[in-house]
């Protein structure tokens, strides 16, 4: 049996690093339960220790020590219909993903410090070995792990910044079928370490309007691990390359009323960055080395949220996200159903003694994308169908400040 080039684990990996910036299979943008009811709309607001991943200069508006965790589970729902009509749809599991955060403002003091948990990669896909695309994708998962550290300054009463590096823990396991005519899989399972960083600013002129400019670094990490081949044992030395892009999130809010809070946000992620994705594995069976043109295009998300404070402790908001597709259609790769996306969250908080609770409920659904026209592979298959996407979530969240 002779086994096709390294190049179609590319286009797997190539699929799984450079997700959509959230709700698009592997990577998800919600790490607040708060801030997933208000839209995710949270950059110029940010005023919980969530601040430490949405915007750490935020964290100068807190008092004391403040501690914040939480659990966004999520369901993935993706249903495609080839061009001759069958179909097939994605294997549905549900995923938890938990965030922690540690805030620290010394009373009358013009700093703050911050120490946040979360998983930025948490996700993963899998299709039936029957999709017609099994040797396109069929299992693709990775988890990263990030712990970040930061400080913030208020260096006026109105303008504060903050910034800290970001520590990574990726891993990752990618599969596809080796050929149409046998159960044979291959798959890569690699794993590494990466440091970005986080930075931000607020500022705050009035008591009704704040802004919020947010950025998040772009990071490389090469994956070393081993490719094996099923029914075969063992494994051969391979690795995989990456880049992740830099993120830069704008954001305003307006108090017309204490009881009010009106944000939107502007979120531009530089994909143009992610140009290829560079493989090597040590087996002669394959190329030493493969590089897949990727070519993605930068897009935005838009952000939307209202909250509004009911008395008694309680609170109440809700929230629209819409997301660009990212991913060309002669790129595609059903490991990733990217498409234009919307989502909507709904989210109710308040004080139970000295701890503040909040549950939020999201729901979200993408355009219904047709892929036409991209080449068959060496097996003679590809990912032409149409595809629809729905996510539902759940969050909740349970802080104390003391």
């Amino acid at each position: 049996m002779s086994h096709p080039p390294l190049l179609r684990l590319a286009g797997l990996l190539a699929a799984l690093a450079p997700a959509a910036l959230f709700a698009s299979g592997i990577r998800t943008g919600f790490k607040d339960a708060g801030a997933t009811a208000a839209g995710n709309a949270f950059a110029a607001t940010a005023d919980s220790p969530a601040a430490i991943y949405y915007n750490p200069a935020g964290l100068t508006q807190l008092d004391g020590s403040s501690i914040s965790a939480s659990v966004y589970a999520v369901q993935l729902q993706t249903d495609f219909a080839s061009p001759a009509g069958a179909g097939t749809h994605m294997k549905r599991d549900t995923h938890l993903l938990p965030q922690f955060y540690y805030a620290y403002a010394p009373h009358g003091a013009n700093y703050a410090l911050g120490l946040g948990a979360y998983v930025p990669f948490g996700l993963s896909t899998s299709w039936s070995p029957t999709s017609g695309f099994d040797t396109i994708a069929t299992d693709a998962s990775i988890k990263d792990y990030a712990i970040s550290a930061v400080g913030a300054w208020k260096i006026t009463p109105e303008l504060s910044l903050g910034a800290g590096p970001v520590f990574h823990q990726i891993s990752s396991k990618l599969s596809r079928s080796i050929d149409t005519t046998s159960t044979d899989i291959f798959t890569f399972d690699g794993s590494n370490q990466a440091v970005s960083f986080n930075a931000g600013l607020r500022w705050q002129p009035s008591e009704k309007h704040a802004f919020g400019l947010s950025y998040q670094s772009n990071y490389s990490s090469r994956l070393t691990g081993t490719s094996t081949f099923t029914p075969f044992t063992g494994g051969v030395p391979a690795s995989a390359s990456f880049t992740l892009p830099e993120v830069i999130i704008a954001g305003y809010s307006y108090r017309p009323t204490p009881d009010w809070n009106l944000e939107v946000n502007l979120e531009w992620t530089n994909w143009d960055r992610v140009n290829a994705i560079n493989i090597q594995n040590s087996s002669v069976v394959f190329s030493p080395a493969e590089t897949l043109v990727l070519n993605w295009r930068s897009g935005f998300n838009y952000d939307f949220g209202v909250t509004r404070q009911l008395g008694n402790g309680l609170h109440v908001s809700a929230g629209f996200t819409y997301s660009q597709n990212s991913t060309p259609t002669s790129t595609y790769n059903p490991a990733v159903p990217d498409a234009n996306r919307e989502l909507v969250g709904l989210g109710l908080g308040g004080h139970v003694g000295g701890c503040e609770l909040q549950l939020t409920l999201q729901y979200g659904f993408a355009d219904t994308r047709t892929v036409t026209g991209v080449p068959v592979n060496f097996a003679g298959q590809t990912p032409n169908g149409t595809y629809s996407s729905r996510t539902y979530a759940l969050a909740f969240a349970l802080s104390h400040r003391f």
